[in-house]
């Protein structure tokens, strides 16, 4: 046997990469004068000793991982006395997008606000893996691209990790994550991908009132304070209870001119509570009325 830079064969094309099931064909061809046969050894395709100057593999459905190699002999001996043979291979590259990929949490169950949480992405059955960038997404904003280490050329599982700080604002977000096979320039035009399903995370946090004037004027028996344009946040839904000199009230009932004053809201759901005042004036409902005396002339 001889090394294969040594080895009067050539490779057309060099280099393939083929789609998992799709066909693939390499010629081997020899310039050498002295060869006596040459052929392809692979689970399948192989051709057996055949002819030079040229030796085809052809498979109409690449499935086996397994380099094929052509080779000849050489009508000429070695140090041994026996017919000198050599052997090349092509690069051959067969890639298979995963069976799946999908997002799941680390944890099970809601997120926390300001607390570390990880998302997974599982791709399943996926080759070669290290031709694998996982993308991770939130919304369609391109949050992390993670490169998958590997050597094994053959299908297997795999996964990426992202890592999140989670804010109230992420309530609601949709997260992806996509398996996109990155083949060289050999490759297909488009990196072959696959893209999880959506996942939508669940962000609780404490409770807030958004932007609330801190003073308001109303008119009497028109107004309550279930009516004030100051929505409560919070995740899970925050309960609210209004107080009036220390005393809690009911936030349906109209408010007369006596009632006004300094008002103070507590919002609380199983994370926390929080509080604001706000000082309501209530105004006169009041009628003008115009009596008009005619005194005859």
């Amino acid at each position: 046997s001889g090394l294969a830079d040594d080895c009067p064969l050539t490779m057309t094309p060099s280099e393939i990469v083929v789609r998992f099931g799709d066909p693939a064909s390499v010629n081997c061809s020899t310039s050498a004068t002295d060869a006596v046969g040459m052929g392809w050894e692979a689970p399948v395709g192989g051709t057996g000793f055949k002819s030079p100057p040229v030796v085809t593999w052809n498979v109409e459905q690449l499935k086996d991982f397994t380099v094929p190699s052509c080779y000849i002999s050489l009508n000429v001996l070695d140090e041994h006395g026996n017919t000198k043979q050599c052997q090349k291979s092509p690069n051959v590259t067969l890639y298979k997008t995963p069976d799946t990929v999908s997002v799941s949490a680390v944890h099970p169950g809601p997120m926390v606000e300001g607390t570390d949480y990880q998302l997974k992405c599982d791709i399943s059955s996926v080759a070669p893996a290290g031709s694998l960038t996982v993308k991770w997404y939130r919304g369609n904003e391109t949050v992390f691209a993670d490169r998958i280490v590997s050597s094994i050329k053959t299908p297997q599982d795999v996964s990426s990790k992202l890592n999140i700080t989670t804010k109230r604002e992420y309530n609601g977000s949709i997260f992806r994550c996509k398996a996109e096979l990155q083949l060289g320039p050999n490759g297909p035009e488009f990196p072959p991908s696959e893209t999880s399903a959506p996942y939508t995370a669940v962000v609780h946090y404490k409770p807030f009132i958004k932007a609330c004037p801190s003073n308001i004027a109303r008119v009497e028996h028109k107004f309550s304070m279930d009516k004030l344009p100051c929505p409560a946040e919070g995740n899970p839904p925050p309960t609210v209870q209004w107080f009036y000199e220390d005393k809690q009230i009911s936030s349906s009932k109209p408010l007369r001119r006596s009632d006004s004053g300094k008002y103070t809201a507590v919002v609380q759901n199983s994370l926390g509570s929080s509080n604001f005042s706000v000082q309501i004036t209530v105004e006169c409902e009041c009628i003008l009325w115009l009596i008009v005396y005619f005194i005859p002339i």
